[in-house]
């Protein structure tokens, strides 16, 4: 498989999970009544709404209500307007803008009835996907290459010792080795071994011998704590 047909597959990938979320927040609207799915941040209701200008070809509706607006719908989030059943309207809309009172909603076309007393339901979080798929069709000469690695369209090159002065006194023989080898690799280099081995230790020393290097890193982990960490080294 070619990187342009791979990048098309994954993109028909990304469709079918944001079709998936749709339909999950149609099976949730069948079985929350509005109050419930207000209460869960994924609904708005008693909303009063008035046309406040027009963007290309979407009419700007500005919703509001006195009291305050306590919402998991965000900028870039698709959503319903409807009289009080989110299943029988197909008037949807892009969330542009949010405050405490209000929400604005770009809409193609706005009827009479969709200015009083409506209720805004989440159809999908749309903002992901569309930066999944826009990440996938701005993806970097670099990032292509990591897809011929993956697809084994081409290999990796063999890392090269690179010396370096150790900022951390304390790494042990395997740390170093690992810092070693990591500094003159050309594509990619894995670090691996069970919890407690010093992972995080070795990959914040390569991080301070790049920057030393005058390059720029961008770190990132799975989980928040992993950055934390990370941070705390780095800092420390």
């Amino acid at each position: 498989m070619e990187v342009k047909e791979y990048i098309n597959h994954l993109k028909k990938l990304v469709e079918l999970e944001r079709k998936a979320e749709i339909e999950a927040m149609k099976e949730e609207m069948k079985k929350l009544s509005g109050q419930e799915r207000e209460k869960v941040g994924r609904a708005i209701l008693g909303l009063n709404g008035k046309v406040i200008g027009e963007e290309f070809k979407y009419k700007l509706v500005k919703y509001g209500r006195n009291r305050e607006i306590k919402t998991e719908i965000c900028v870039g989030d698709l959503v319903v307007i409807s009289k009080g059943n989110p299943l029988r309207s197909d008037l949807v809309g892009t969330v542009t803008e949010k405050g405490k009172h209000y929400i604005l909603v770009a809409l193609e076309n706005v009827p009479t009835w969709a200015l009083k007393n409506v209720r805004i339901d989440l159809y999908a979080n749309d903002i992901t996907f569309r930066r999944q798929i826009e990440n996938l069709d701005k993806l970097s000469e670099s990032g292509k290459k990591v897809l011929k690695y993956i697809l084994k369209l081409e290999e990796p090159k063999e890392s090269k010792e690179t010396e370096f002065e150790p900022e951390d006194g304390n790494l042990n023989e395997s740390q170093r080795e690992a810092v070693c080898l990591s500094l003159g690799s050309e594509d990619f280099f894995l670090i691996h071994g069970p919890f407690g081995t010093g992972k995080t230790r070795t990959v914040t020393e390569v991080i301070i011998q790049e920057v030393k290097r005058g390059k720029k890193v961008l770190a990132t982990a799975e989980s928040n704590i992993a950055v934390d960490n990370l941070v705390e080294r780095l800092w420390g």
